[in-house]
């Protein structure tokens, strides 16, 4: 049981399917791909039976169908994405369940030490880097979960540490939702906890030394260069570099689109990169406003209510359970930047660990401390 539990757990947090089809071709991306519902289905039927996940579910079924009336492209991509979605969402609840959150965080550093590896070792000309992850943004939300997570961490040296460690490799992505995302926890921290204030010092340690080396690094000049008006010496802040390309300007782009299909969206895929009805390069990036305008206004509230829930619910956690609040927060974080939420499972097997957390009641001397 634990083995086939690490081996999904090395599958999907790690990314393994995806960086394989990029890299080491299309038959082992494949490959990986089916073992990956293959280990989840095994998983299913020899564990022990769990409550279905009827959020995400109906959220599924909602989704699918409504953004499948209008869809015009492949009918089998269509299904086979489908059908992908439930066969996770429904085998993987009982993963979740009896992941523990220390064998989350390894498993979360260990994909964000794959970041600096790509920085250091392979570096490339475009300068920002996501390992195992290939999207920066999407590495440096990784670095974020796992940041969350290191409040559970009670040797405070060895928090420090791998608090610095996720930093760093966050910083190697050059993604402005990190810095941004990794402020707003670290505010909120030290509201659970004044002595977190010390976590400041940790991000301050890591951009010096990032700027010290700046020379020896292959960073993208215009990010580094936005990055080092912020936080270095310099006189005048680069906002024109920090806000091009920002995600205010993306989702204007589709503002027609949704407002013209609000009530039943406008197609599946309709609102990403190639496939999108809208004449840009790229897509909406934005989980909220992608269901809103591929599925319709139902779906867009559903997956609204459900991480609204999963943030309310975490709020009682605040005292004893401080990590949960600054992953949902880190959750909501990547919805705002990202489209591509209904196949990257990494990001759906860490909403539904949340998830399950969050559904259980406090203890009774924990919710009076909670009070």
């Amino acid at each position: 049981m634990k083995l086939l539990k690490y081996i999904a757990l090395i599958l999907i947090l790690l990314n393994v399917p995806s960086f394989s089809l990029q890299y080491l071709g299309a038959s082992l991306g494949s490959v990986t791909n089916l073992l990956l519902t293959v280990v989840v289905i095994i998983y299913f039927f020899i564990a022990k039976k769990s409550k279905p996940l009827w959020p995400f579910i109906v959220l599924g079924l909602c989704f699918f169908t409504f953004s499948g009336l209008q869809y015009s492209g492949i009918t089998a991509e269509f299904i086979k994405d489908a059908v992908r979605y439930f066969i996770f969402i429904i085998c993987v609840n009982q993963i979740t369940k009896e992941t523990t959150d220390k064998e989350l965080l390894v498993f979360l550093v260990i994909g964000a030490l794959s970041i600096a590896v790509n920085a250091l070792v392979f570096p490339d000309l475009f300068g920002r880097y996501g390992g195992f992850y290939l999207n920066p943004n999407k590495a440096g939300f990784i670095c974020l979960f796992g940041f969350a997570l290191t409040y559970i961490i009670p040797n405070y040296k060895l928090k420090l540490l791998v608090q610095f460690v996720l930093i760093l490799c966050g910083i190697f992505t050059l993604s402005r939702s990190f810095i941004l995302f990794l402020v707003i926890i670290n505010v909120l921290s030290v509201f659970a906890n004044k002595k977190n204030i010390q976590t400041f010092a940790v991000g301050a340690v890591a951009l010096v030394i990032i700027f010290a080396a700046a020379e020896t690094l292959q960073l993208n000049k215009a990010r580094f260069s936005a990055l080092h008006s912020i936080f270095g010496n310099s006189e005048e802040v680069e906002t024109q570099t920090i806000t091009e390309g920002s995600r205010n300007e993306t989702w204007s782009y589709f503002s027609d689109l949704i407002t013209d299909n609000i009530i039943t969206g406008a197609g599946y895929k309709s609102m990403r990169g190639e496939s999108s009805l809208v004449a840009i390069e790229y897509g909406v990036h934005n989980t909220f406003l992608m269901v809103l305008g591929e599925a319709g206004i139902l779906a867009f509230l559903l997956i609204i209510i459900i991480y609204l829930a999963i943030t309310i619910r975490s709020l009682r956690f605040f005292r004893t359970h401080q990590e949960y609040t600054y992953l949902a927060v880190a959750i909501i974080g990547y919805l705002m930047v990202a489209h591509n939420y209904f196949e990257k499972y990494d990001v759906l097997f860490v909403s539904i660990w949340l998830y399950n957390k969050v559904q259980k009641e406090l203890p009774v001397e924990a919710e009076i401390k909670s009070n």
